[in-house]
């Protein structure tokens, strides 16, 4: 049967549901524990629970849902269906965290931001997870999907980049003696800026029709068998890309705003630095994904792992007296670099689904993005744990007005080391990536021939061998 065809209008109806992806999770990161603590009113430490909390939540719902989606069957498909279920609980949800909530006894308060984080969480997992694994349902071509996928990163930028700057001014500057009401009109303003584009993803997107049934007979089978996944050769691979890559910049985001404000002694320029990074992350997206094409998402995604290992490199030799538009050309040249390695492990997504499919013979996209949100959820939390504990091993004092020597260089080391450490391995791991637009044709093909009722020991002897390259398994 012949796909349809992925236009612009599609592009831009998929790609706009990760503005809710990219952005409401960094308002959060960056924003809720302030809230919770100078505005609300609870200590850091109950503030800290709740987050923390959410995230074992996580463990459970990511995978889980992830299952669910998989076995869902509606006359809208078995992803967009959450999308339309989805549209009033995302504006809600979102909203609900940023009312300020006082009762008589703390515990009660805290209960209530307690049970909001958590249905939070549980409605962006139910809508993200489907969300991610939809680009496997829209088409099965190597260059649309990677088209698919860099419309969803341009959107996810894009909301970043607004996420990492109105809402602090709201906060700050509009609203900055009446913060309460800021944060208010910041829960209601993105809440239904994060709503609405899922009407324009549920409308504007389509599934292809299921080849495969699935052989597990209830969610609950489905779950149990997720350990699968991790026997998966191009899987492993790639996953390990993607946590070397977000763990790069998880800490490089940490400790961004301590490295430019003690090391350099300019706070000020923290915003100029930010921005410019998140703006050549955008305008060098589309030649990673030219290249992506060209050359295969693993060879993109070493060419900005060496990039942004040379940016660090520079961070670590500059002194602290070099000017602003220094800065600047290494912040951009930092963001050139996170460009390839944060969007490419996203293009990959639904290759590591075909190959799974090849190893287990099921389609089941929704449980492939499912265990690929919940790793990167658990490796952000544990990763800021770890940013937190080594800030009070170098001796960090935030009631300091000037940190010692040995601290300064700590967060020099922290900012520049952990990161370029990781793009090290990640360029070493990304050599070993084995999907290219050859292989994966070749994949295709395959898949093609076994929904059509082929059997795999008739496969030729070249399929074979490549099957058992990227399963790490027989293909018999």
């Amino acid at each position: 049967m012949q796909e349809r065809k992925v236009t612009t209008k599609t592009l831009l109806a998929y790609g706009s549901g990760d503005i809710y992806g990219g952005g409401s999770f960094l308002i959060i990161s960056t924003l809720f524990i302030f809230f919770l603590s100078n505005v609300v009113g609870l200590s850091p430490a109950m503030a800290g629970f709740i987050v923390f909390a959410g995230k074992a939540w996580d463990a459970i719902s990511d995978p889980l849902f992830g299952c669910i989606s998989d076995r869902t069957r509606s006359r809208f498909g078995r992803r967009r269906v959450f999308f339309l279920i989805g549209i009033v609980p995302v504006g809600l949800s979102f909203f609900l965290l940023w009312i300020s909530v006082r009762f008589d006894h703390t515990f009660l308060t805290a209960a209530y931001y307690f049970f909001a984080y958590l249905f939070f969480c549980t409605v962006f997992t139910s809508v993200m997870v489907p969300y991610n694994a939809l680009v496997t349902e829209i088409s099965t071509d190597y260059r649309t999907r990677t088209r698919l996928s860099g419309a969803k990163m341009l959107f996810s930028q894009f909301s970043a980049l607004i996420a990492g700057t109105v809402p602090g001014f709201i906060v700050n500057n509009l609203y900055k003696h009446d913060q309460a009401k800021g944060f208010f009109l910041v829960g209601l303003y993105f809440g239904i800026f994060y709503a609405l584009p899922w009407i324009l993803v549920f409308k504007g997107t389509w599934e292809l029709e299921e080849k495969t049934e699935s052989q597990y007979h209830s969610v609950k089978d489905s779950f149990k068998n997720l350990s699968s996944l991790m026997k998966n050769r191009t899987y492993k691979i790639h996953i390990t890309m993607y946590l070397l890559a977000y763990t790069a910049m998880d800490i490089m985001s940490a400790a961004f705003i301590y490295f430019v404000t003690y090391y350099f002694g300019r706070p000020e320029i923290y915003i100029f630095c930010l921005g410019s990074m998140l703006l050549s992350q955008i305008l060098f997206l589309p030649l990673y994904l030219y290249l992506a094409n060209k050359i295969g998402k693993g060879k993109s995604y070493t060419i900005g792992a060496i990039i942004l290992s040379i940016a660090m490199c520079s961070f670590l030799f500059i002194p602290s007296d070099v000017t602003r538009l220094f800065l600047i050309i290494l912040s951009c040249i930092m963001g050139v670099g996170f460009s390839a390695i944060i969007a490419m492990p996203w293009a990959m997504l639904p290759e590591s689904s075909d190959v799974d499919e090849l190893l287990n013979g099921e389609a089941r996209s929704g449980a492939v993005a499912g265990m690929f949100t919940l790793i990167r959820k658990l490796t952000q939390a544990f990763v800021l744990w770890l940013f937190g504990t080594l800030l009070s091993l170098i001796g960090f004092n935030a009631a300091l007005p000037q940190q010692t020597g040995s601290t300064i260089t700590g967060i020099r080391l922290i900012f520049c080391i952990a990161p370029l450490v990781c793009m090290i391995v990640a360029t070493i791991v990304s050599l070993r990536y084995p999907v290219t637009p050859k292989t994966f044709k070749m994949v295709r093909d395959e898949l093609d021939r076994l929904h059509c009722g082929g059997l795999r020991e008739h496969a030729d002897k070249e399929t074979k061998k490549l099957c058992e390259n990227l399963t790490g398994h027989a293909y018999r």
